[in-house]
């Protein structure tokens, strides 16, 4: 069987998420894990030139199941 991969914005929602799969008899391939990533943000100007205007954060928390048979 393919892998379920668990993605959610909040810790406590992944959790939550992976504790129903494992009571529902799935286990744990990939643990619990943070993806953040930079970014920034352009803006034109009156020259139709890019400027920086601010840099950005976003964060996911990933896990992957199996299911056991």
């Amino acid at each position: 069987m393919k892998p379920i991969t668990i993605t959610r914005q909040r810790k406590h929602e992944a959790e939550q998420a992976i504790s129903d799969l494992v009571a529902r008899g799935f286990e744990v391939v990939f643990p619990l894990t943070e993806i953040s990533r930079d970014g920034k943000i352009f803006d034109r100007d009156s020259f139709n030139r890019q400027v920086f205007v601010q840099n950005t954060h976003s964060s996911c928390w990933k896990a992957k199941l199996r299911k056991v048979d």
